[in-house]
């Protein structure tokens, strides 16, 4: 049973003698103020030199022999039994997979280099922006930008405020109160509209700000951008652009006040929930990487994947409490649950998602629910409700679910393969779901990456001398950070 597999790799208990000291994982006063930490047995910082060598020993490589390990490990772990070994350790599989969890979320989180890069990116955008529509309008940024969930590859997302949507809205409140005009006058006007409609739409199309902004871009950022379209037969039109020289994309929507809010809602839900910051970045490069991440081509959307993360965690809090448990806090559980839950459990075609009131679901059918959730034409689709707007649903740009299911399906079978017993041996658990780009591995090189999946956490606390000093790097001291047990 592959929940029975999951419970039992889920202690922290191990027969070979390798769980961590409970002097070590609860001590509240030495974690407090750190990031989420690798779990491992405790040892002397001076046996880890060693400890590499006995894995090379133990699992028959020669001294000259590489083994392919993934950028966000620095050392290979040989799977036997149920077990992956670390020289003279053992770690359970499942704390393995936690642990290259974390190691992949410090490999890709966002460098202080590569804020202030979009950052000036950002400013330079805004005075084309202002040169086009005036210093009166008002840009902001949402998305993964402002929540600091992107990745190096993610886009930066902009919501440009020019006030056009409400003129619009005062324009047609007029044309509703003349509605008293006669029906020969209406005939009358029809065919005059009917005569200049081709002029007409021209002038719209080429006033319209997607093409102003367009034709602005290309005028003043003409050999520094590699891409450029205008998508306007989609629910929220755009204006895509990728910045040669930086290679960053953007996103440009317009007048989407509720983005702004969406994205302080979620840094809310990143305090609430430790879990949420490290899933969404493996999750987000996992749909990224098998093109299943853009909403406009049915696939599931940063804030999507976002509230879909939020709500398992909020049914998997809620299940424990009703059935008193305890719940684990292990990145490997949660990811392979994750997987379960929303890959082979959840319905998608009679059931609705709302993480308003602490979670809940709710029947897509209902009468209060189905003008806005149910879909005929397409009955197997994601019903998240907006808990900004609950008129609004977030998945029914994402017509592609059933791929979206299969790929999740498909992750939880490989991944149970292998922190299952008899575990199918593998030099990385996340690995086997995650490809590793030559990107990924340039930028362990470029930031100097030696947080080890696995490593000693009392290292980790106190620096990688193991002496009590905390690391510094090139932005200086290590910010203060939180984890989770």
């Amino acid at each position: 049973n592959s929940r029975e597999h999951k419970k039992s790799d889920l202690t922290m208990e191990d027969n070979g003698g390798g769980a961590p000291e409970p002097s070590a994982v609860n001590d509240e006063t030495a974690w407090k103020d750190d990031d989420f930490l690798s779990f491992d047995t405790i040892g002397g910082g001076d046996d880890d030199e060693d400890d590499d060598i006995d894995v090379q020993r133990d699992s028959g490589l020669g001294s000259g022999a590489q083994v392919d390990i993934p950028p966000w490990m620095s050392v290979p772990y040989e799977g036997g039994s149920n077990q992956y070994r670390r020289g003279r350790r053992t770690i359970p599989p499942m704390i393995q997979l936690h642990n290259e969890i974390v190691g992949f979320t410090r490999l890709m989180e966002p460098r202080p280099e590569e804020v202030k890069r979009r950052e000036a990116l950002v400013e330079e955008f805004r005075k084309i922006v202002h040169a086009v529509f005036g210093k009166e309008c008002k840009m902001e940024l949402f998305g993964s930008q402002a929540t600091g969930l992107f990745l190096p590859s993610s886009d930066v997302d902009v919501t440009i405020h020019t006030g056009l949507a409400k003129g619009d809205a005062s324009k047609e409140g007029g044309e509703e109160e003349k509605s008293e005009v006669t029906a020969k006058q209406q005939r009358e006007q029809e065919e005059k509209d009917m005569d200049s409609w081709e002029a007409s739409a021209a002038v719209n199309a080429a006033s319209s700000p997607l093409r102003r902004l367009e034709s602005a871009l290309r005028s003043r950022w003409l050999d520094d951008l590699t891409y450029l379209e205008v998508i306007e037969n989609t629910r929220v039109p755009l204006v895509k652009f990728t910045h040669g020289p930086t290679k960053i994309s953007v996103d440009v929507s317009f007048d989407m006040e509720s983005s702004t809010k969406a994205a302080a809602l979620m840094r809310t839900y990143i305090q609430a929930m430790p879990p949420l910051r490290p899933l969404a970045f493996v999750l987000k490069y996992f749909m990224a990487s098998r093109s299943l991440n853009e909403p406009y081509t049915g696939g599931v959307g940063s804030y999507l994947l976002q509230l879909m993360i939020v709500s398992f965690l909020q049914h998997r809090e809620r299940d424990g409490y009703n059935n008193n448990r305890v719940s684990v806090y292990n990145l490997g559980s949660l990811l392979l649950e994750f997987f379960e839950f929303f890959g082979m459990d959840f319905n998608f075609v009679t059931t609705g998602i709302s993480v308003r009131h602490d979670g809940m679901f709710f029947p897509k059918g209902a009468r209060d629910k189905k003008e806005v959730f149910w879909q005929e034409s397409r009955p197997f689709s994601i019903a998240m409700e907006n808990p900004l707007d609950l008129t609004m649903d977030v998945g029914k740009p994402s017509f592609r679910v059933q791929l979206v299911q299969r790929a999740f399906e498909t992750a939880f079978k490989v991944v149970l393969a292998h922190v299952s017993d008899p575990a199918e041996p593998c030099n990385s658990i996340l690995g086997t779901i995650l490809p590793v780009t030559d990107e990924m591995r340039k930028r362990r090189d470029q930031v100097g990456f030696d947080e080890r999946a696995g490593a000693d956490p009392r290292q980790q606390r106190r620096g990688s001398d193991g002496r009590g000093r905390r690391r510094r790097n090139d932005d200086g001291p290590a910010s203060k950070r939180r984890r989770y047990n």
